[in-house]
């Protein structure tokens, strides 16, 4: 709102520092310059206001695409994440795990991952621990295993930007 107002003050200003030279000026204006001049800054100022209107949709694309994205376009959210040299692993709130083989730890991958294809389901055990493709069974801990990073929705470890 402040650039768009911003933007029409300097329009109406070069409009009227035109005015006043052309005014100053002492041969009398041609009615066709002025004309053509105010047709002009008429079309500066669309074109202002146009390209403004574009970047407040750009922006408010962008913004929404960033939260479905990290979202992946619905509700979906990481529970239990794992990360060690063979990749990482998410268990989302869907019952759904994503895998990520030889993949380093960083948030764009695991954004990724959120657009990914799962690779199998697992369930939340009353011990807490994760039976995963109702077969094998995970125990989720921070001490004991170094690469669980997010249990139950707690981080315990920052996740690196890049």
């Amino acid at each position: 709102m402040k650039k768009k107002s911003n933007g029409v003050l300097i329009l109406i200003a070069c409009l009227f520092a035109s005015v006043f030279a052309i005014s100053c000026n002492d041969s009398k204006p041609n009615p066709k310059e002025l004309e053509l001049k105010q047709k002009e800054l008429e079309l500066k100022e669309r074109e202002i206001s146009l390209r403004e209107q574009e970047t407040n949709e750009t922006r408010k694309n962008s913004t929404q695409a960033d939260k479905q994205s990290a979202t992946g376009g619905n509700k979906r959210e990481l529970r239990y994440f794992y990360y060690a040299n063979g990749g990482l692993r998410g268990f989302f709130n869907d019952g759904t795990i994503v895998g990520c083989a030889r993949c380093e730890f960083c948030r764009s991958n695991i954004l990724q991952m959120f657009n990914d294809t799962p690779i199998g389901t697992y369930e939340v055990q009353s011990d807490g621990s994760l039976l995963v493709n109702k077969s094998e069974r995970e125990f989720p801990d921070y001490q004991s295993d170094k690469g669980w990073v997010l249990i139950d929705y707690k981080w315990n470890e920052k996740v690196p930007q890049y």
